[in-house]
C-alpha cells in the first residue's frame, strides 16, 4: 500500500498565487504617522478574480502596489507566486492597470502595446505575434495603426490592459481601471475583462469603490474597513459562469449586492 506523501513547501506555495500574513503599512511624513493597513491577512489561488472594496482611504490601492512592490510593508509577509514581490516583480509575475492609462501620445497603438516587450528584449517577429493576437483579443484590430488622443477614454484603457497582458503574466494587478468611465462604456468593459480573463486563466486583484461591479466580476469579494485597513468580510460571490448582461437581472445578483451593502453598513460606511 503507497503512502500519501506530506506536502512539500513549494507545493504548497504553488497552490497560492498571493499570500498575505498579518500585513501592515505605516505611512510617516512630516512628523506624523497614518496607519493605513493594520494586520491584513489574504490568500489568492491561481485563476481567481478578486475585488477589493471599501471607502476613499481604506488602504486598497496600498494593498495593490504592495503586490506590485511600489512599496514595501511596514510589517508581515508579502508573496507572490511563492516569491517575495520584488522577486516576482524580476521575473515578470505580474501586469499593472491604472486608472489612467499612461499611454505615450508619439507612439501608436501598437507600439505602445510593444513597449514592455522592446524593453524586454523580445524578438521583433514574437513582439508582432503577440500584439496582433492581444489588438485581436481586445477589439482593437482595426485601430492598430491610431494614437492615444484619436481613440475615447474606453478604447485608451483597453490599449493599457493589453500592454499590462504582452509580455505573459501570471498575475494582473487592477487599480480602478474603469472608476473614470461613464456607466455604459463602464459596463462594455466589465463584459470584456471577463471574457478576457476567462480566455487567459489570468489571476486578477481589481480595486474599485462599485458594489454592483466588484459583485457582477468576482470570484470573491474582499470587504475592507475604514482606515487603518482591514478585511471586515470575504464574500464568495456564487453566481453562474458565463456572466453576462442578463446575470445583473437576477435575483442573486441583487441579493450578492445587499449582502454586501449590510457589511459595509455593519462598519458605517454607508
Amino acid at each position: 500500500m503507497s503512502v500519501a506523501q506530506p506536502p512539500t513547501a513549494q507545493s504548497v506555495a504553488e497552490t497560492v498565487a498571493i499570500s498575505a500574513e498579518h500585513v501592515s503599512m505605516t505611512f510617516q511624513a512630516q512628523g506624523r504617522q497614518t496607519v493605513a493597513l493594520a494586520d491584513v491577512n489574504l490568500d489568492v489561488v491561481p485563476g481567481e478574480f478578486i475585488s477589493l472594496l471599501g471607502p476613499s482611504g481604506c488602504g486598497k490601492s496600498t494593498l495593490l502596489r504592495l503586490i506590485g512592490d511600489l512599496l514595501q510593508p511596514t510589517s508581515g509577509t508579502l508573496r507572490v507566486k511563492g516569491k517575495t514581490p520584488e522577486r516576482a516583480r524580476r521575473d515578470r509575475e505580474y501586469g499593472i492597470v491604472f486608472q489612467a492609462p499612461v499611454l505615450y501620445d508619439w507612439r501608436n497603438v501598437t507600439r505602445n502595446v510593444q513597449l514592455p516587450l522592446e524593453i524586454f528584449k523580445v524578438p521583433a517577429a514574437e513582439r508582432e505575434r503577440r500584439t496582433k493576437d492581444l489588438l485581436a483579443l481586445m477589439g482593437l484590430r482595426d485601430f492598430a495603426q491610431s494614437y492615444p488622443w484619436q481613440l475615447s477614454g474606453g478604447m485608451q484603457q483597453r490599449v493599457a490592459i493589453a500592454r499590462a497582458l504582452s509580455f505573459q503574466p501570471s498575475i494582473l494587478l487592477m487599480d480602478e481601471p474603469f472608476g473614470a468611465l461613464d456607466e455604459m462604456t463602464r459596463e462594455r468593459l466589465n463584459m470584456e475583462l471577463l471574457n478576457l480573463w476567462h480566455q487567459t486563466g489570468t489571476t486578477i486583484i481589481f480595486v474599485t469603490h462599485s458594489i454592483p461591479e466588484a459583485v457582477f466580476l468576482s470570484t470573491r469579494v474582499v470587504v475592507m474597513t475604514p482606515r487603518p485597513g482591514k478585511i471586515e468580510r470575504i464574500i464568495p460571490i456564487d453566481l453562474p459562469r458565463p456572466r453576462d448582461a442578463s446575470t445583473r437581472e437576477t435575483p442573486g445578483y441583487f441579493e450578492y449586492i445587499t449582502q454586501v451593502r449590510a457589511c459595509l453598513r455593519e462598519e458605517h460606511v454607508l
